[in-house]
């Protein structure tokens, strides 16, 4: 399916033709949203620094050719930021009353003098002070002016709901800056931004808040590339070695945040429908919401069931609770926070991820309490809805308030393909005791395509990896192949009761939405899985997949990882390691309560529960200080039988149907030897 292309960009497809065209060869053929972002990162991210100040390898000697206009003889100075005629001397030297301005503020990023810091892309001479006066403020349109030189103008606007200081540059520039923001948060979406007026923390997709896009695309549209810029552009290019993609395509805009984001982009022009994101490309995650309660105001609509205490503002998060301290009293009370309806009509996996802090709650009442909640008709009345409640193991916190993070939950999966679902925070509090339940940073995500599901279980699933076997781990050596166990269809399914494991079965251990990867000597890597429905349904190459074996330690298993065992080894440090031969502290004892489990190696080393570790994210050997895992198994299935006369090796792998290993065959029968079915005569 094609479409056509609207007119502002079909005429601005004449500045494209003096682009590169070979530069941009990597990204024809691209998926717009945050596939092509991506792919323009990397085709931009890697360029020359040039050194920050004055001389003529530095910025002033860039200036000089980047920000010049020949005018009677002399280079006069390009200024963005004011009127004010002002003309080079020397190439290399100051001009002076200017500064060397970052459009996008430097402390957003902390000020460090890394490639962003140094980048002529957004650097410019800049009138003093306009520079002074504009500070690190955001761009924005102003609903009051405080101060401007009629190019410059610095007032209040409306930033993401909230009255805050912004400036706003003259018209023939906005588009100018808006091409230069957007191709800041691309060649540095993976910056730790800490100003987030305008960008999301530490995120590659979309990094631009809703609102920020929203401007940037209107100022784009409005001020369209002009010949300086494109000259501007390319003068870049011969200095610093990389491009604006921006100026020399600016519908790129809209394929990376605008109305085509679900179209393919072509250097051509040419606009064909894209194919739908699909659950194996974790990139393709788009974010419905991102609240962090900082501002005045905030993304969710509150709601009293019974008494007068709603969710409010308060220490940057939304805060519920029926203690008054002024009157030390408890009191009875249901305050919803409600958030706006999403629209998963075209999704297949959505997640939900938030902080929390729950304390001074009624005993044992933290989860009834303090709730998260889902429903797919909630108009106005919430007694009205229905509402299905979403587990997110609400703990209280007895000791501080620290907030618990909450990493992408699943939202069920019933809600997919649904374009009126909304999400809420309960909190209920009593005459007896009334706790506070506090909330932050409520991220919303899903990814559109669908999961084809085994209905007919042979393996043939949306896991398959067209070998033959449906295993989907293109590892033709799996020692685990057989028939043992419960799990089958070729998937890794969430292990809830330590009943459900069967030696011979394929493991993978997790947590949340990552597994334990390659090793790092002492400790393992985490690498990304995605779940949903307690199924993974996304693996990276590198998650590591371990054979469950019999452990030396009687009622205990061994990891058996690539020929080698997973063991605990010190009670001074925490390590993971592998040996390869097994003993007792290769030896787990698993535990499994809530689907949480405990897995603690048998020897003597006091460093030897298997968990997960937040703060430093990898997987080792705690003494119980860190995160409880998930343990994912299935049963690889053996396609064929081999038949063979009733001989063994001590070299054998043996297991019965029924998972047991053996020593050795001593009748005719089914077996599974070394990963495969055998008819043994």
């Amino acid at each position: 399916m094609k479409r056509l292309i609207s007119s502002i960009f079909l005429c601005l497809l004449v500045v494209c033709a003096t682009a590169q065209k070979e530069y941009y060869a990597p990204v024809d053929g691209v998926k717009g949203g945050s596939t092509l972002k991506n792919a323009l990162y990397e085709l931009i991210k890697d360029h020359k620094k040039i050194s920050y100040g004055s001389g003529e390898d530095k910025t002033w000697g860039a200036f000089y050719t980047t920000d010049a206009v020949v005018e009677n003889g002399q280079r006069r100075v390009l200024d963005m930021y004011s009127a004010e005629k002002r003309y080079f001397g020397n190439k290399g030297s100051a001009v002076s009353g200017m500064n060397i301005e970052h459009s996008v503020a430097k402390s957003w990023w902390g000020g460090n003098q890394n490639n962003a810091y140094c980048d002529l892309h957004h650097l410019n001479p800049s009138d003093q002070n306009a520079n002074s006066r504009k500070s690190n403020y955001p761009l924005g349109e102003l609903t009051s002016v405080s101060w401007d030189n009629g190019v410059t103008f610095v007032g209040k606007a409306n930033i993401d709901g909230s009255s805050m200081n912004a400036y706003e540059p003259c018209d023939e520039y906005k588009g100018d800056f808006a091409r230069v923001f957007m191709y800041m948060f691309t060649c540095y979406q993976d910056l730790t931004w800490e100003y987030t007026w305008m960008n999301y923390e530490k995120s590659t997709y979309p990094t631009l808040k809703p609102w920020a896009v929203e401007l940037l695309l209107k100022w784009h549209k409005q001020d369209p590339v002009s010949t300086k810029e494109v000259n501007r552009n390319n003068a870049v290019y011969e200095v610093q070695g990389n491009r604006n993609p921006f100026v020399d395509y600016p519908q790129l805009a809209d394929y990376v945040w605008g109305d085509s984001i679900n179209y393919v982009f072509h250097l051509t022009g040419e606009v064909e429908e894209g194919t739908g994101n699909t659950p194996d490309a974790p990139e393709h995650w788009k974010i419905y919401l991102n609240e962090n309660f900082d501002g005045e105001t905030m993304l969710f609509t509150t709601h009293e069931t019974l008494g007068n205490y709603p969710w409010h503002l308060d220490y940057k998060c939304a805060v519920a609770t029926s203690y008054v301290s002024s009157s030390k009293t408890n009191n009875n009370a249901e305050s919803w926070l409600l958030s706006q309806s999403f629209d998963f009509a075209k999704d297949s996996i959505a997640t939900i991820s938030f902080d929390y802090v729950i304390r001074y709650c009624e005993s044992g009442k933290a989860a009834a309490y303090h709730q998260l909640l889902i429903s797919d008709n909630y108009t106005e009345d919430v007694e009205e809805a229905t509402w299905e409640a979403i587990d997110f193991g609400a703990v209280e916190n007895t000791t501080n308030w620290e907030f618990t993070k909450v990493e992408k939950v699943d939202i069920p999966a019933a809600y997919m393909g649904k374009s009126n679902v909304t999400i809420a925070f309960r909190y209920i509090g009593t005459s007896t005791k009334a706790g506070t339940f506090e909330i932050d940073n409520v991220v919303v995500e899903a990814m559109e395509g669908t999961i084809e599901k085994d209905d007919d279980n042979d393996g043939e699933d949306s896991g398959d990896d067209n070998d033959g076997n449906g295993d989907g781990d293109n590892n033709e050596n799996n020692n685990g192949e057989g028939n043992g166990g419960n799990f089958t269809g070729g998937n890794f399914v969430l292990v809830t009761d330590v009943a459900q494991l069967t030696i011979g079965d394929s493991i993978v251990i997790g947590y949340e939405n990552y597994a334990m990867g390659a090793s790092a000597g002492n400790y393992r890597h985490n690498t990304d899985i995605m779940v949903s429905n307690n199924c993974i349904t996304y693996l990276a190459d590198d998650v590591q997949k371990i054979l469950l074996e019999e452990g030396a330690v009687a009622g205990t298993y061994a990891f058996n990882v690539d020929g080698q065992y997973l063991a605990a080894s010190s009670s001074s440090s925490n390590y993971l390691v592998t040996t390869p031969t097994l003993d007792a502290n290769g030896s787990w004892k698993i535990a499994i309560s809530d689907a949480l489990a405990t897995i603690t190696a048998q020897g003597d080393k006091s460093r030897n529960i298997l968990q997960y570790n937040t703060s430093s994210p990898r997987f080792s050997c705690y003494k119980g200080t860190q995160k409880p895992v998930n343990i994912y198994a299935k049963s690889p299935v053996a396609t064929n039988i081999e038949v063979v006369e009733n001989e063994s090796s001590e070299a054998d792998v043996i297991y019965d149907l029924t998972g047991r290993r053996l020593n050795a065959i001593t009748e005719p029968g089914i077996y599974i030897v070394n990963g495969k079915k055998t008819l043994v005569k």
